[in-house]
Order: C-alpha cells, then sequence, then structure tokens
C-alpha cells in the first residue's frame, strides 16, 4: 500500500495547468491547447482513481488520437499562413510524436488498460506537450505581433 502511495504521489505531480506562459497569440490554438492539457490530465486523473474502466480509457485515447491530429494540422496551417521560422520543425516534431502515439496504441491494443502502460504515456505526454508549446509553438507569438 505505501508504494501505491507514492506512486500517486509522484503521478500527481505531472498534472499541467494552463497558464498565459502558454498563449501563443492565436485564439484557437490557445483553446485546442487548453483541450489537449485537460485531456491529458483527465487521463492522469483516471490512473489516480482506480480501478481503470476499459471503456473510459478507451474513449480518452480515441479522442486524444483523433484531436492531436486535427489540432497538429490546424497549428501548423497557421504557422504556414502567418511565415513562422518554426513552421518545419513543428511539423516534424508533430509527425514524431504521432509516430510515437501509434506505437502506444500498438501496445495499448496488446496489453489494453494497463495502469503502467497508460501512466508512461501520460507522463510522456504531458512533458512533450508541455515542452513542445514553450519551445516551439510560442513562437507563433512573434508571427501574431507582426501581424
Amino acid at each position: 500500500m505505501q508504494q501505491f502511495v507514492r506512486w500517486k504521489w509522484k503521478l500527481y505531480i505531472n498534472m499541467l495547468s494552463w497558464s498565459e506562459q502558454y498563449a501563443t497569440g492565436v485564439a484557437l490554438v490557445d483553446a485546442q491547447h487548453q483541450m489537449l492539457i485537460r485531456q491529458i490530465n483527465d487521463l492522469e486523473r483516471m490512473l489516480l482513481n482506480p480501478p481503470l474502466v476499459k471503456e473510459d480509457c478507451d474513449n480518452l485515447l480515441r479522442f486524444l488520437s483523433g484531436y492531436l491530429e486535427t489540432h497538429f494540422r490546424f497549428e501548423e496551417e497557421c504557422m504556414q499562413r502567418l511565415r513562422c521560422s518554426a513552421y518545419h520543425q513543428n511539423k516534424k516534431a508533430h509527425a514524431e510524436f504521432l509516430a510515437i502515439c501509434m506505437q502506444f496504441q500498438e501496445l495499448y491494443l496488446e496489453a489494453g488498460p494497463e495502469a503502467e502502460l497508460l501512466k508512461h504515456f501520460q507522463m510522456d505526454a504531458a512533458n512533450w506537450i508541455s515542452d513542445h508549446i514553450l519551445t516551439l509553438d510560442l513562437r507563433l507569438r512573434g508571427c501574431v505581433a507582426r501581424q
């Protein structure tokens, strides 16, 4: 039981919180980022409140998969339209993360709603989303300011 409590505490610190530090200046991109953060946090909440329900996990992961593709496409179009210097780097990073998500989905199809697998995906996704927004997506700010 003691190990589980430590695991819960460690997992909890990966919750993301939206703040203005993530704001790109493109309202729809920011709204989409907020939705992604909420969904990643929902996955963490599911992990913190076992048992995991397969249908809930399936629905959340299906939503995330489709939403990521839609969001990435929209964000790339914004960067291209605004002539953002990060466009190609951002497009490449998106493709790499989608490949990671596909690998995870294959593992998930084999293992099902296995807590350890979902925990790793949640932590990787939360870290990637935060780092990605702060390093690449924020370059949109300067592009918006020039408009």
